[in-house]
């Protein structure tokens, strides 16, 4: 069996999973374990960038990540959850590569039995396995109403597309990709970056997202609105009126405790977000 680093052995024991030979199956298992427990969230993105002087860096490194988690429940967006999510594949011997989607979006791409196939764990939605994206155009990654496919642009030229549906409206930007062109995280720079100047995206909002596939449900926070989504499609919203009531809701329905929603708010209100304001 391979020797890995402890902070890969950290990383595979919060999944609950042992090391393995890397096959298509046990890459199954890995992304469904990974999208059931690191959160989506941007309440760590906005402590490190409250404390960027004093840490030096805008993605956690590998082992700050893993413990970060252990000690505070913190997951992250794309490019945290997903660099360290390959360069826990990478150790454990799979063979990937980073792409970019959109000029935005880290994904992965896994080579296994000499087939390239598409994961992610950061981007908020159902993959909760590898996509033979290349084989299989008919492709569907699905919960309840909420579907991601991956669809043949110029597939002679590795040219493919990104597309999500919520309720059967496209939800966000449609992202094009190219399958076999390798980035680095480098390669992102300039993109984080500007992910973390004040008046982007994740630093004008407090988002928490997290699978819960066990109980048939995705559950999701954005500023004070609460919500769940069932994979029967049933859905309900709760708006919180303090940050009591949503510290109380990462705490027992996310089943994050630790997570310090509070000082996440905090950081909000010195950039001038008001969460509980209706016009947010």
């Amino acid at each position: 069996m391979r020797n890995i680093s402890e902070s890969a052995r950290k990383y595979l024991s919060v999944l609950n999973l042992p090391l393995e030979i890397p096959t298509f199956h046990y890459l199954e298992r890995i992304c469904h374990a990974h999208l059931n427990t690191f959160p989506f969230e941007n309440i760590s993105k906005l402590l490190y960038f409250r404390d960027r002087n004093r840490i030096g860096f805008d993605i956690p490194p590998f082992d700050i990540f893993v413990e970060n988690h252990i000690e505070y429940h913190f997951g992250g967006t794309c490019y945290a959850l997903n660099s360290s999510f390959m360069r826990l594949l990478t150790e454990i011997g799979f063979e990937c590569y980073h792409i970019m989607l959109g000029k935005e979006h880290m994904g992965i791409i896994v080579i296994v039995d000499q087939e390239r196939v598409y994961v992610d764990c950061g981007a908020a939605a159902p993959f909760f396995k590898p996509v033979r994206f290349e084989s299989d155009h008919q492709n569907v990654s699905q919960f309840g109403k909420d579907e991601v496919h991956l669809l043949p642009v110029r597939p002679q030229n590795y040219e493919y597309q990104y597309i999500r549906y919520v309720q059967g409206k496209q939800n966000g930007k449609a992202w094009e990709f190219h399958s076999t062109k390798a980035c680095q995280v480098s390669d992102f720079t300039e993109a984080i970056i500007k992910s973390n100047q004040p008046g982007s995206s994740f630093m004008t909002i407090l988002r928490c997202q997290r699978w819960q596939t066990g109980k048939n449900r995705s559950v999701s926070l954005v500023n004070n609105k609460f919500g769940i989504r069932y994979a029967d499609g049933q859905t309900s919203v709760t708006t919180l009126k303090s940050t009591e009531e949503i510290q109380a809701v990462i705490a027992e329905e996310f089943m994050l405790p630790k997570l310090p929603v509070s000082e996440a708010i905090a950081v909000l209100k010195q950039l001038n977000v008001d969460i509980f304001s209706e016009s947010v």
